[in-house]
Formats: C-alpha cells, sequence, structure tokens
C-alpha cells in the first residue's frame, strides 16, 4: 500500500512576520548608525577642544615659569607670600579651622575651572579683582593668520601655599595653578566650550 505524506501547510502570514522582523532590524541597525555619524563630529570637536584647552594651560605654564624666574632674578619677587592666592577667602583652605572633618566648600580644589575664573573677576571685566594675586589672568596667547591675538584661548595662572590652613609652612615650595580655557567667541562672557588645569609642585630656594 503506498502511503501519502500531507503536506504541512504553513500557517498563512508567516511571510509576513519575518519580512516586518527584518525590516525592524534593519531599521534598529539605521538608527544606530545615525545616531554614531551624527555625534561623531560632536565627539572629535569636544576632543579637539580639550587638546586645545591643555595646550593654553601648559603655554600659562611655560609663561609663568619664566615670568617668575626673571622677577625672582630682578628683585622684584621678595617673598612668595606677598603673591599667594588667597582671596576670595578660603581659596587657599582646603578644611575649616584646621579640622578634617569640615572640608572648606571653597577650596580651589572643589570648585571647578569655571567657579575659580568667576570668583577671581567677579565683576566680568577681564581683569582679576586681586591682580597682585595672580600671575596671568585670561591672557591670550594664540595669533591668528593675521597676527592679530585670538581671544578664544587664554590661560590664568595663580600659586598656592599648599601647606595654607595648618601650622607649618615651607617657604621654599608652592603649589602652581594654571588653567587653559577656550571660549565660543573673543568675549570673557562667551560660553566655554573646554577648560584644563595643571598643577605644578614647585621647588626653588628660599630668596
Amino acid at each position: 500500500m503506498e502511503m501519502k505524506m500531507a503536506k504541512k501547510k504553513q500557517p498563512k502570514g508567516s511571510g509576513l512576520i519575518a519580512v516586518i522582523l527584518v525590516l525592524a532590524f534593519m531599521l534598529t541597525v539605521g538608527v544606530a548608525v545615525l545616531t554614531v555619524t551624527s555625534s561623531g563630529p560632536k565627539v572629535s570637536a569636544s576632543m579637539r577642544y580639550q587638546e586645545e584647552a591643555f595646550n593654553a594651560a601648559e603655554a600659562g605654564f611655560d609663561a609663568a615659569r619664566m615670568t617668575i624666574e626673571d622677577s625672582i632674578a630682578a628683585g622684584r619677587w621678595g617673598s612668595f607670600a606677598d603673591h599667594y592666592l588667597t582671596s576670595p577667602d578660603g581659596i587657599d583652605i582646603p578644611f575649616l579651622n584646621m579640622n578634617l572633618a569640615t572640608p572648606n566648600p571653597l577650596y580651589f580644589r572643589r570648585l571647578t575651572d569655571e567657579q575659580i575664573l568667576r570668583l577671581l573677576d567677579q565683576n566680568s571685566d577681564g581683569q582679576a579683582d586681586n591682580p597682585l594675586q595672580v600671575v596671568f589672568f585670561e591672557e591670550p596667547f594664540v595669533y591668528d593668520r593675521n597676527g592679530n591675538l585670538d581671544l578664544r584661548y587664554r590661560y590664568t595662572v595663580f600659586i598656592i601655599d599648599d601647606e595654607a590652613g595648618f601650622n607649618t609652612t615651607d617657604p621654599k615650595d608652592f603649589l602652581m595653578v594654571c588653567i587653559g580655557v577656550v571660549r565660543s567667541g573673543p568675549e570673557i562672557t562667551d560660553r566655554i566650550l573646554a577648560t584644563c588645569r595643571l598643577e605644578i609642585e614647585i621647588e626653588v630656594p628660599e630668596l
């Protein structure tokens, strides 16, 4: 007797479901590719701004080092204490009343670069409120193709007594803080695109 095998009928609509699944997958991949493609230039620009801010901070360090060396040699700097950043009050003090349990919220290491720059120039006129307590403030250093200073790129440099707030102090060393900044335009009030802070421990002979 010949046996006949019945053909298994494929459920209606299964092909349509498969097509929908494929389309959904392709749509997901397309959205992911579009997201990566559109965010790529933003990431690239952000990295470029960060590198430019680092270059600004490094330029500030080089300029400040030469300025301090020249000032010491010429006798214009008789003491580092005359040039430490101490204003606004507490910016150089890590703990209140020398109590390790009460950190000072105004200590410079607990502030962002933008907060520090605003505190140093509270009326936003482009000049430090206490010019004797900074080595450089918002100093431009890059020239454009026409030979003019490009005011979007600047550095600020000040020195900190790294023993401030404690009973001991070492006159042979200090902390140099260099902040590089990149803005969207030439004005101090223009949007900041990136900042970079360098902190360098400097040891020198007693003045």
